[in-house]
């Protein structure tokens, strides 16, 4: 959550704060999720259609490029489950970025930011591919990440405002230049990225020696993830508040009052003014909630250094501070009452008298009280349990993740609450009959569903998870499919190419569970055949005209060759696609990948009942392939960033739902492109045999229906009935 308002503080005064860096011949330590998001800013991708995720993956690849080109070594820490204080935020983002998504079309999506729902695993297998090591945490990382720095005795890269109070020196993202500069020192030639580094010594400097051990303290009076702000409203309302300039606003002005507070206190002090305001039976309570808030911002140890295969060389000890008791404080009250009749009240934080007490602590957040045994935290730290999974076993909760989609329909995550329940009982041991889903609604807040044992199935050996072998789990996954699939044939499945196997597999379930028209399928595949294929010859080469321009001689040449028939010849073999065949397909398919002109001149023809289906979709593959991981990978996982581009699929499926024969379609569009159409058809003709064999149907569409498609209400009603058992109602957190 970061300190409300401290790095627009920072960034005011970023001349005394933070000093110019060259980073090179280093270690780095980063903040997994908070780098992932930054990265996707600069991506200008097009989130209203579902994640452009080759071209994210691109992005990610040139970073860790560059900081290998100036000898950085990385140490990623992604943050795990949320912390039960953290709970009450969780809900509130959730609010937020169901709104946002809401209103996410062609128009709103530069300034709307929701990011897409494979985002970070995308990231996280860039990584893999990279040989880059990464950890997850099981709880928060800000934590872990300082400790891990300070150990390493090297800088923390995120954007995160916890760093400026964290004893480490800190690289705020948005102030690095990713492109590597050339630098010359004497004899010595090498590449750096230019920044701006932070260390707590330029802010104590700045404010005449301020202890560096009250950075914590004022983190907690101006609310972080222990304490709200409002717990020391009768501390502000009498501290004397600077005068300053119209751009600052109150916060700003806090928080610059608080410093030049804190330059003439120490911890024990400043405690006893700041509680002597409180009524005797509050002190204790917030006494405990500064103590704890204070020594987040330490570390006793670093369990990470273990999974890098790292020790620590920096002999700087982790300092855990103890605040005095209550009694001992007290001796503290003659100055209490000196400072109160000194301090003004003219702050601008101040409230009403009925507003001045806190109710039971309702402002003080709950501390984290999981303890999770040693060899599930294990797991989770080497992997072996999926992000999106964690929770469930922590709080038995699982949150949707707002995306784009139709906000008039259904939750299109509920397509994959089966899946949910059979991860959630693997985890737990089936040993709990339900589980929360926070779900969104239909009016953009959020809903509580109870997610009974009506959808599991029953559990298909008596040995806990932690006992289990490889080969049991690889069961457990048969099992489920099995049970949940009729007449679904794996071995059908295995013929196709190993990174293709959950990709299919998710398309069965999702035209098993959702209204697929069978264009949507094609464009599926042929977004497939394109990313894993086509790429694989050209590169990443984007861009319509200019590839046409660059390859215009070759192109005259490959269409004046004869066509061969190749309509009834089997190749599932990527590499057995043509170099010539490539350039014919790329050709004709790379303008899919621009936003069609039909919407750039009428954003209003942006079809949200196509984005909603395709969002259905993307649930299905990333919690197919998490259970994938949670049962030891039966299967090869899913590259995503070769396999999904939001806004190709899109504009292939709005061209091919308006064809009557969508293969002869793409077999007319990509003539003369033999290997490619082999490739494609050869993919198809297995997961036909799969929907003939399963007797799936497909959504009949209408192409001179301009009526918005809606489901039947007899429909979702039975759906919500037989998927939920329970009760959903408003959350009021």
């Amino acid at each position: 959550m970061g300190v409300r308002g401290l790095t627009t503080y920072i960034n005011y005064n970023s001349n005394s704060f933070l000093h110019d860096h060259n980073l090179y011949d280093t270690n780095l330590v980063i903040d997994g999720h908070s780098l992932c998001a930054q990265i996707y800013r600069s991506t200008n991708s097009f989130s209203a259609f579902g994640g452009d995720y080759d071209r994210i993956a691109s992005y990610v690849k040139a970073f860790f490029k560059s900081l290998k080109k100036c000898n950085v070594t990385p140490y990623i820490i992604f943050d795990g489950s949320y912390e039960t204080r953290k709970l009450r935020t969780a809900y509130s983002r959730l609010r937020s970025k169901i709104n946002g998504a809401s209103r996410l079309d062609p128009v709103t999506q530069g300034s709307i930011q929701i990011f897409p729902l494979l985002l970070r695993d995308v990231f996280k297998e860039v990584l893999d591919e990279m040989n880059i090591m990464y950890t997850v945490c099981e709880f928060e990382a800000d934590g872990e990440i300082s400790a891990l720095a300070r150990c390493l005795n090297c800088p923390v890269l995120s954007y995160d405002s916890d760093f400026f109070i964290y004893n480490v020196q800190y690289i705020p993202f948005n102030t690095i230049d990713t492109k590597p500069i050339a630098v010359v020192e004497g004899d010595k030639r090498f590449y750096a990225l230019e920044c701006k580094i932070y260390k707590v010594e330029f802010l104590t400097k700045h404010f005449g020696g301020l202890d560096k051990a009250l950075l914590p303290l004022l983190a907690t009076l101006l609310g972080n993830d222990y304490v709200e702000k409002r717990v020391f409203r009768k501390f502000f309302s009498q501290m004397k508040m600077p005068k300053g300039k119209k751009r600052h606003n109150d916060q700003q002005r806090c928080i610059h009052g608080l410093f030049l507070w804190l330059q003439s206190e120490t911890l024990d002090s400043a405690i006893t003014k700041i509680i002597g305001r409180l009524k005797k039976k509050e002190k204790n309570k917030v006494l405990n909630i500064i103590n704890e808030s204070i020594n987040g911002y330490y570390r006793k140890e670093c369990r990470s250094l273990k999974f890098f295969n790292l020790s620590c060389d920096n002999n700087t000890e982790n300092e855990i501070l103890k605040v005095k008791n209550i009694d001992d404080l007290e001796d503290f009250s003659t100055e209490v009452e000196a400072c109160d009749s000194t301090h003004s009240s003219d702050s601008s934080d101040t409230n009403d008298d009925s507003n001045d007490e806190f109710n039971d602590g309702d402002e003080l957040l709950e501390e984290n009280d999981h303890q999770l045994p040693m060899w599930f935290a294990d797991l989770i730290r080497l992997k072996r349990v999926p992000h999106c999974f964690i929770n469930l076993y922590t709080h038995h909760l699982h949150y949707c993740s707002p995306q784009a989609e139709n906000y008039t329909e259904d939750d299109a995550h509920l397509c994959i609450l089966p899946i949910l329940r059979f991860a959630f009982d693997i985890l737990t041991d089936f040993s709990f009959e339900n589980f929360m889903y926070v779900s969104r609604d239909r009016d953009c807040n959020y809903k509580r569903m109870v997610i009974g044992n009506d959808i599991a199935i029953a559990r298909p050996l008596e040995i806990p998870l932690s006992e289990l072998t490889l080969d049991q789990l690889h069961g457990y996954f048969y099992k489920f499919f099995n049970e949940k699939l009729p007449n679904f044939d794996f071995s059908v499945i295995q013929l196709l190419p190993s990174n293709f196997q959950l990709f299919a597999l998710s398309i069965i379930w999702w035209v098993s569970n959702c209204e697929v028209h069978i264009a949507q399928v094609h464009s599926l595949i042929l977004c497939y055949t394109y990313l894993e294929a086509i790429d694989e010859k050209l590169g990443n080469a984007r861009g319509h005209y200019h590839f046409n321009n660059k390859f215009s001689k070759k192109l005259i040449e490959l269409k004046k060759k004869p066509i061969t028939n190749a309509e009834d010849i089997e190749m599932l073999n990527k590499n057995k696609v043509q170099y010539d065949d490539s350039i014919l397909a790329a050709s004709v398919l790379l303008k899919y990948f621009d936003l069609d002109d039909s919407i750039r001149k009428k954003p209003k023809s942006y079809d949200s009942n196509r984005v909603h289906v395709f969002a259905q979709f993307q649930c299905c593959l990333q919690q197919i392939n998490s259970l994938n991981v949670l049962c030891g990978c039966p299967f090869q996982s899913t590259v995503y960033s070769k396999c999904y581009n939001g806004i190709f699929i899109y504009n292939v499926s709005m061209k091919l739902e308006n064809e009557m024969d969508p293969v002869s379609f793409i077999q007319n569009h990509l003539n003369g492109a033999v290997s490619v159409l082999c490739f494609y058809k050869s993919l198809l003709s297995i997961l036909n045999r799969l929907f003939t064999s399963m007797d799936l149907s497909f959504k009949q569409f209408n192409p001179g229906s301009k009526k918005r498609r809606r489901r039947k209400k007899n429909a979702v009603d039975e759906e919500i009935a037989f998927l939920i058992k329970g009760f959903e109602s408003d959350v009021k957190i």
